[in-house]
């Protein structure tokens, strides 16, 4: 048994790979959806922490939807960029980027580029005038410090955490929109096999810049849903709501972005802020 080995789906021919993925798709959904409910029952408990949690879980998981969903998006012809987009259905951080990312309203892909990589850096310079403290990564340090109690070193200062602070937290923060996304794009058929065909074929021959404006993406999202209602594929439970998130949220396919880690240093952030401070007299 190899576990982990998603990669493996391109060792299969091309005319078999969607039947592979649309399976995958199947059983997210699945698994994001009874989160979905489990969370809801902990929010109406008034079970603050545990509703944070089970959502991180469920947001992650549903991101590791749109992730395979990026991989049909992007076809298969650029094998070393799929490879890199399988991988990152592994990684904690780039699934931690895509919740973040869909939550947005950007205007082209150059905003959404660069709102990724400030999220890839492993330290950066945050506070009242923006280089005040370093702090650890948002996406790995949010995600850890909701599931674990840690004794934590920030500059000058050494104390302990923990997801005890989650029950202070407003129950109407979850579900996380990706959640609601990813059941929305299932609802539509989008995990199908035939949904996938139909993706893939709408998104052949779309040539993507940085200069590419949401309304590009836009158009193939009302074309994609559009062709899976002719298909009869969309569930009779359908709302407008999915309608909405499928349109507006399902945002530039991240396949072609890196989203693996950047290593800062503290030494780079203590000169980068010292340079700041220079400039101010």
């Amino acid at each position: 048994m190899k576990p982990r080995d998603l990669v493996a789906v391109l060792n299969l021919p091309k005319t078999e790979r969607l039947v592979l993925v649309a399976e995958g798709l199947e059983l997210l959904a699945e698994h994001v959806g009874t989160l979905r409910d489990d969370l809801i029952h902990l929010q109406e408990a008034g079970r603050s922490r545990g509703a944070a949690v089970i959502d991180g879980l469920a947001s992650e998981e549903a991101a590791k939807l749109l992730i395979l969903l990026d991989v049909v998006r992007m076809g298969w012809a650029d094998t070393d960029a799929v490879r890199g987009q399988l991988r990152n259905f592994y990684n904690h951080l780039a699934r931690g980027i895509y919740v973040r990312v869909i939550a947005g309203r950007p205007a082209d892909l150059a905003e959404v580029r660069r709102y990724a990589e400030s999220l890839r850096r492993s330290l950066y310079l945050d506070g009242p005038n923006d280089v005040d403290w370093i702090f650890r990564n948002s996406v790995e340090a949010d995600r850890e410090e909701s599931l674990y109690v840690d004794y934590v070193t920030t500059e000058g200062d050494s104390a302990w955490i923990t997801p005890a602070r989650l029950s202070d937290l407003k129950l109407s923060s979850w579900p996380s929109m990706v959640i609601d996304l990813a059941l929305a794009l299932h609802r539509f058929g989008c995990t199908s096999e035939k949904g996938l065909e139909i993706i893939a074929k709408e998104w052949s021959g779309v040539s993507l810049a940085d200069d590419t404006h949401w309304g590009v993406v836009e158009q193939v999202n009302r074309s994609i849903l559009e062709m899976l209602e002719a298909a009869g594929l969309c569930s009779a439970d359908l709302t407008q709501r999915d309608v909405r998130l499928a349109v507006e949220q399902w945002t530039f396919p991240l396949g072609g972005l890196d989203l693996s880690a950047i290593k800062v240093t503290k030494t780079e952030l203590a000169a980068e802020r010292e340079r700041w401070v220079a400039s101010q007299w």
